[in-house]
């Protein structure tokens, strides 16, 4: 599960990187139209037949009608792990009072959804980020693109859906999109 920055805030970001991507020893950068912030990781799902895949999709979209519209900045940028050798860097994600844990409560409802409908999902901790490069193992590894993003702020943008995504990985990996729920936004009158 996952949900996207509104364009202004991509856009806003891939700008910040125009110089930051020519730095040496940066990592290898993800292309623009796999950004996204990992709401609930669920791996490996082998869909064992249109039957699992269905179960999980009744179940999690349950889920947003109980939540709404999450009001966020992307923000400074970090590397997985934080100490040593980095293998990820990203951008975090910042929100007045209240609308992290908005978030939080949003990825752990969409967790405890995917358990209920039989599908193994990672307990690592929550770390809502924006996923930007990745070094290899081996790579030469310079801290400047880390340093270059810390004091990064973006524009404030507003989560209004969530997403179901299917990764497919190889020599041009991409993200497909297999459905997505509207959070409700309290403001909005119909």
């Amino acid at each position: 599960m996952a949900a996207e920055p509104d364009r202004a805030a991509l856009d806003h970001l891939d700008r910040a990187l125009g110089p930051v991507r020519l730095l040496p020893g940066g990592p290898r950068w993800i292309d623009r139209a796999r950004w996204h912030l990992t709401l609930t990781f669920l791996g490996e799902l082998a869909v064992d037949g249109a039957d699992r895949l269905d179960r999980l999709t009744a179940a999690l979209g349950t889920v947003p009608a109980a939540h709404r519209t999450v009001h966020l900045r992307l923000s400074e940028a970090g590397t997985f792990p934080a100490r040593g050798s980095p293998q990820v860097l990203w951008v975090g994600v910042t929100g007045e009072q209240g609308e992290l844990d908005r978030l939080r409560g949003l990825a752990r409802a969409t967790a405890r959804a995917a358990r209920q409908a039989g599908v193994r999902v990672e307990r690592r901790p929550f770390h809502p980020h924006l996923t930007l490069g990745r070094w290899r193992r081996g790579d030469a590894v310079d801290r400047a693109a880390v340093a270059a993003l810390a004091g990064y702020g973006g524009p404030a943008f507003r989560l209004t859906e969530v997403v179901l995504m299917r990764s497919h990985l190889g020599p041009q990996p991409r993200y497909e999109r297999l459905t997505g729920w509207p959070l409700p936004d309290p403001l909005r009158r119909s």
